[in-house]
């Protein structure tokens, strides 16, 4: 059965899932409905392996070494280190800002000026009684990021980390369902050694595949291959590295991808399906049934599993602990936003074909345009939380919004790429994401650190999602310099 929508239309990076004909690179068939892949859903595809690299609780990446070194490394510590509004949002944050939740705040320690879940454990554990659904109040306007739950205006960064903790609570609690903590206990073994070879653009990569384990008796893994350029390489080299979520880890999951690679940052493929199942399913699959105490669904499971990527990656003695990206199409967009605004080592966030604001889609709220909530929790209710089919047709009692995603994600890197003819994300809604996020990033002095791009055509990505993407990172986290302007809203004729 293929699911169809924004959160529906798979669009695995690199590669494209709609329709029953879709395959992936090196044919890797049966992604088209979401629940294919090279490997079974929850599952390892890897066997095997000869290399282990020993988690612990903290300590800073090691250095030296060749990325097939073996031996055993602490993984853990990898901190991370404005212009024109254009013709087209009208409509920015207001309302009461979430002052609707009760309960505790919650998160780790600040890292950065920013606090909350640090290494992408959500709020930890942390216990809260939500008001229920049906008791919360309407909020007509995107709730706003800088109203502390009982009204108070954030006018400082201390508050601004109070403030953090409230909203990843609120989210858990109404939007996501609840993240386990960061397990703490990573390891990395090495499934195919480093080998030279030649990708789909024609370009020479080392290729490795790694298998991670970790968790409750350390049962839980998934596979990751890393692509590292060779024009590059050179002793001591490290490289900024960007996470795609994909149907695999092999040597073709690469895909599209290479544009990255193309420009001398390395690429790390998650298969997506190992993390939880994208089907009815996903309970018995990924990392759930280790967890039985929290209520979190696919879309948390996946960002959590970027995190334990990461996990490895601040460890890895070729990759920059300080330049990791992420990014994902379409549903896999939802994982990328989360895993961004959760963990605060992930230097660079960029969703694509996904984020628009649900106050602004689907029938209920946007006129028709887009997938809002009720079209959502109609097509499943795996990805969401638990709570979330119950704002079906009242989406303004929801105290959160998407845009409160890129703006936890602040001060860091943040680009979404949209299209203004996106059948399944209406573009008006995911400039008001933009929008409403922009005041934090302005707040704490990093107003040029979000950015959005807009390009002609329908839902997915093509070569210009993925020049905006390169562009933005070689200006921002490289700091290669440029003039390319990423806060261009499209003229209100072309916002549906």
């Amino acid at each position: 059965m293929i699911r169809h929508g924004l959160f529906g239309c798979l669009l695995i990076l690199p590669a494209l899932a709609c329709s029953q004909n879709d395959s992936t690179p090196g044919g890797e068939g049966g992604a088209a409905n979401g629940t294919g892949g090279s490997a079974a859903a929850g599952q390892s595809a890897s066997t095997g392996g000869t290399t282990t690299n020993v988690a612990g609780s903290g300590g800073a990446p090691p250095s030296g070494g060749s990325p097939s070194s073996a031996g055993s490394q602490s993984m853990g510590g990898g901190e991370s280190g404005g212009a024109s509004a254009g013709s087209g949002g009208a409509r920015t944050s207001g309302g009461s800002g979430g002052v609707a939740s009760s309960g505790g705040n919650s998160g780790s320690s600040a890292r950065g000026g920013n606090s909350g879940s640090s290494q992408g454990g959500g709020s930890g554990g942390t216990k809260s009684t939500p008001i229920p659904v049906k008791d919360l109040p309407a909020i007509k306007e995107m709730p706003d990021p800088l109203t502390m739950n009982d009204g108070t205006k954030v006018t400082s960064v201390e508050q601004w980390k109070l403030r953090r903790k409230e909203m990843i609570q609120i989210l858990e609690d109404y939007e996501y369902g609840h993240m386990p903590p960061a397990p703490g206990n990573v390891k990395a073994t090495t499934v195919t050694a480093v080998r030279r070879i030649s990708t789909s653009g024609g370009l020479s990569a080392d290729y490795r595949m790694l298998h991670l384990t970790f968790g409750p008796g350390e049962k839980l893994g998934f596979d990751v291959g890393i692509f590292t350029p060779v024009t590059a390489a050179q002793a001591g080299a490290k490289f900024p590295i960007l996470i795609s979520l994909a149907s695999s880890a092999n040597e073709t999951s690469i895909g599209s991808a290479t544009a990255a690679l193309s420009r001398d940052y390395a690429v790390a493929t998650v298969p997506y399906q190992q993390l939880g199942a994208d089907s009815s399913s996903w309970k018995s699959t990924g990392f759930f049934s280790a967890y039985p105490d929290y209520d979190w669904r696919d879309f948390s499971a996946w960002a959590w599993g970027l995190s334990r990527a990461v996990d490895y990656l601040v460890t890895d003695p070729s990759i920059d602990p300080d330049k990791i990206m992420i990014t994902g199409v379409s549903r896999l967009a939802q994982a990328v936003l989360l895993a961004g605004a959760f963990d605060e080592r992930i230097a660079l966030s960029a969703p694509v074909a996904g984020g628009a604001a649900l106050r602004f889609s689907g029938k209920e709220m946007g006129g028709g345009l887009g997938q809002g909530i009720t079209e959502i929790v109609d097509q499943n209710t795996y990805w969401f939380g638990p709570r979330f089919p119950e704002f079906r047709n009242r989406t303004p009692q929801l105290p959160c919004d998407q845009h409160w995603l890129p703006a936890l994600t602040a001060p860091r890197l943040f680009i979404m790429c949209n299209s203004l003819a996106d059948q399944y994300g209406r573009a008006y809604a995911a400039v008001q994401t933009y929008l409403a996020a922009k005041p934090v990033y302005e707040f704490l002095g990093a107003a040029p650190n979000v950015g959005l791009n807009f390009r002609e055509g329908s839902h997915g990505m093509t070569a210009e999602d993925w020049s905006a993407l390169l562009n933005f990172a070689d200006q921002y986290l490289l700091k290669k310099g440029g003039t390319k302007k990423f806060d261009v809203i499209p003229p209100a004729n072309k916002l549906p």
